[in-house]
């Protein structure tokens, strides 16, 4: 993530609030549901809404893989998670994902 704004995928333009949060700030993010998360794969280049069903795995991911807080990734990729907010003021979780 470079810049201060994202394009989700529907169009919806979301500024950067926080860069950088914390793992815990990111799973906690993830439990609540009237959080949107949005994964940018591949470094951000593609983006897909997480569901519902998929939160529970990815919050899973991030602990094991945060990047900077371990040597090596377990799994093979690593991620960042970055807050952001839109005109309304609702919030969104940005998790990015290297490999």
């Amino acid at each position: 993530m470079s810049g201060t704004e994202l394009t989700d995928p529907d169009g919806g333009v979301w500024v950067v609030r926080k860069r950088r949060l914390d793992p815990r700030a990111v799973r906690s993010r993830m439990r609540r549901r009237d959080v949107p998360v949005l994964l940018g794969e591949s470094g951000g280049s593609a983006l897909r809404w997480v569901l519902d069903d998929e939160r529970d795995a990815l919050s899973d991911l991030v602990r094991r893989n945060y990047a900077f807080t371990n040597d090596h990734p377990v799994d093979g990729s690593e991620y960042m998670g970055h807050e952001f907010e839109d005109g309304t003021g609702r919030r969104l979780l940005y998790v990015e994902e290297w490999c």
